[in-house]
C-alpha cells in the first residue's frame, strides 16, 4: 500500500511542476514544494495529494456544479477565488472564514487539505518577482496562520508536518526579521515536542498548559483558548471532583480571563488589525461548528479603527468578566488574600470601563475589606491608596440614592483608618528602630 501510495504521489519536481498541461496549454498551478526531509515523506505526499483535491474542485462539470450550489449555497468561496485573491494580494479574512465554514461541514480533513493547499499557494506568490519585501512577509505570515489551523483542525488535534512548514516558511524570511524569527523557531520547536507529547498519550494537563503558554506569545489567541477548553473538559467529566481539582479549574477560568484581556489590550504592530481579524473568524468558526458552549464576538465590519472594534472589545471584556467571576467562586477561601484582592480590583477596573459602576464599586469595596485582613506594609498601605482612588471615580458615576451615600461614608471611613494605620505602623517601626539602636550601644559598652 505505501508503494502503490508513493506511485500516485507527484514528486516536488520543479521541471514537471512548470510544464503545460494538456488542457489548453495552461501551466500546472503546482510548482515547487517546501523542502521537507525524508522523515516527513508519508505526510509529504498528503501535502501534496491536497493539490488533486484543488484540480477535481477547479474540474467538476456544470452538473457538479449546480449540484453544489443546491446543496452549499451560492456563496461558496472555492480555491479558484482564494486563488484569484492570493494573485491581487487581496485575500480577505471573510472569505477564508467563508471557505472554511463550507468544508468543515464536510469533515475536518478535507479542511485540513484546503489549508496546506492555501498555504502552498501563499508561498507560492511570495516567489512572484513584482512582489515587494513588505507584500511577502505579509503573504507568509498569512501562510503561517493557515498552517496554524490545520494543527487545530487536524483529527488527533497535534499535526507535527505543518509546524515544521512553519519553522521552514521562517527560515525564508527578510534579514530585517531574522531576530524576531529566530524567537518563533525557539517557541515553535517547543511546540513540536510539545504536540508529539499529546500524540503518544503523555499526561496532557501539564502539556496543554504549557502549549498555551507558547501560543500566548505568539498571540495565537484561537490556538491558546483551544488548549485551554481541551483543559476544562477533562475536569468536567472527572468524577467526582476534588479540592484540587476546583483549584485548578479556578486557576483555567483566570487564564482564559487574562487571555481575553490580553486580546483586548493588545497594540500590535499590524495597523489592519489582522491578528484580531484572525482570531475573531477562528472563534466564531469554531462557535458555530466545532464548540457550540464557546462565545461568540461580534464581527469587525469595514476598516479597523477605534469605532468598528468597540464592540468587539466591549464583548471581550464582557467574556473576561464572566471567567473571573467563574474563578471567583471556585477560588479557595482564607488563601493567597493578596491574589483573590488582585482579581477583585481588575474585576472592579473592567467593570468601570464597561460602564457598570455598581458592580465595580462593589468589587472594589470587596477588595479592600479583604486587604484589610493582611498584615500591614509599605506595599499594603500603597494597594488600599489605588483602590479608594478608583473606588473615589466610581462614586460619581453611580445613581444618587443610598447606596451612593453608603459608598461614600464607606471610603471616608477606610481612608481615616487607612492613616491612622500608617502611624501605628510608623511608630511601631520607629519603637523597634530605638531597640535596636539601645541594644548595639549596650553590646559596645559591654566590649
Amino acid at each position: 500500500m505505501a508503494e502503490a501510495a508513493k506511485k500516485k504521489a507527484p514528486a516536488p519536481d520543479n521541471k514537471k511542476a512548470s510544464a503545460p498541461s494538456k488542457k489548453g496549454g495552461k501551466k500546472n498551478v503546482v510548482q515547487d514544494s517546501l523542502d521537507i526531509p525524508e522523515k516527513f515523506k508519508e505526510e509529504d505526499r498528503v501535502f501534496l495529494g491536497s493539490m488533486d483535491f484543488r484540480r477535481e474542485e477547479k474540474e467538476r462539470g456544470i452538473m457538479g456544479k449546480m449540484i453544489g450550489m443546491a446543496m452549499y449555497g451560492s456563496l461558496k468561496v472555492t480555491l479558484d477565488h482564494l486563488e484569484a485573491m492570493i494573485k491581487k494580494n487581496a485575500i480577505s479574512e471573510g472569505a477564508l472564514d467563508q471557505h472554511l465554514r463550507h468544508y468543515l461541514k464536510r469533515g475536518v480533513r478535507e479542511v485540513c487539505g484546503t489549508l496546506k493547499c492555501i498555504a502552498q499557494m501563499l508561498v507560492q506568490r511570495t516567489r512572484d518577482v513584482d512582489q515587494t519585501t513588505g507584500s511577502q512577509v505579509v503573504l507568509m505570515f498569512k501562510a503561517i496562520d493557515c498552517l496554524r489551523m490545520v494543527v487545530q483542525y487536524s483529527p488527533s488535534k497535534t499535526d507535527n508536518l505543518p509546524t515544521f512548514m512553519i519553522l521552514q516558511i521562517m527560515a525564508k524570511m527578510p534579514g530585517a526579521f531574522v531576530p524576531h524569527m529566530n524567537r518563533e523557531k525557539q517557541i515553535f520547536n517547543q511546540t513540536l515536542g510539545l504536540q508529539r507529547a499529546i500524540k503518544e498519550g503523555l499526561p496532557t494537563i501539564n502539556v496543554r498548559n504549557r502549549l498555551a503558554n507558547l501560543y500566548l506569545k505568539q498571540k495565537c489567541y484561537a490556538d491558546v483558548l483551544f488548549q485551554y477548553e481541551k483543559m476544562l473538559e477533562y475536569f468536567e467529566a472527572k468524577k467526582p471532583q476534588t479540592p484540587g481539582d476546583k483549584e485548578k479549574i479556578c486557576v483555567i477560568h483566570l487564564n482564559i480571563a487574562e487571555m481575553y484581556k490580553d486580546v483586548y489590550n493588545f497594540k500590535g504592530e499590524f495597523k489592519n488589525g489582522q491578528i484580531l481579524q484572525n482570531f475573531i473568524f477562528r472563534n466564531n468558526r469554531d462557535a458555530d461548528i466545532t464548540t457550540p458552549s464557546r462565545h461568540k464576538i461580534s464581527e469587525i465590519n469595514g476598516p479597523v479603527n477605534k469605532l468598528t472594534v468597540s464592540q468587539v472589545y466591549k464583548d471581550l471584556k464582557q467574556f473576561a468578566v464572566e471567567h473571573y467571576e467563574i474563578a471567583l467562586k471556585l477560588f479557595p477561601k482564607n488563601k493567597n488574600l493578596k491574589k483573590r484582592s488582585d482579581i477583585l480590583v481588575t474585576l472592579g477596573k473592567t467593570y468601570a470601563e464597561m460602564g457598570k459602576a455598581v458592580e465595580a464599586a462593589d468589587r472594589l469595596q470587596d477588595s479592600l475589606l479583604i486587604l484589610g485582613k493582611e498584615r500591614n506594609s509599605p506595599q499594603m498601605f500603597k494597594n488600599k491608596e489605588d483602590i479608594i482612588v478608583l473606588m473615589r471615580e466610581a462614586v460619581p458615576k453611580l445613581a444618587a440614592g443610598p447606596k451612593k451615600e453608603k459608598l461614600k461614608s464607606f471610603i471616608v471611613k477606610e481612608e481615616n483608618k487607612l492613616e491612622s494605620d500608617k502611624l501605628e505602623w510608623e511608630e511601631e517601626e520607629q519603637r523597634k528602630k530605638n531597640l535596636q539602636e539601645q541594644a548595639e550601644k549596650g553590646t559596645k559598652k559591654k566590649l
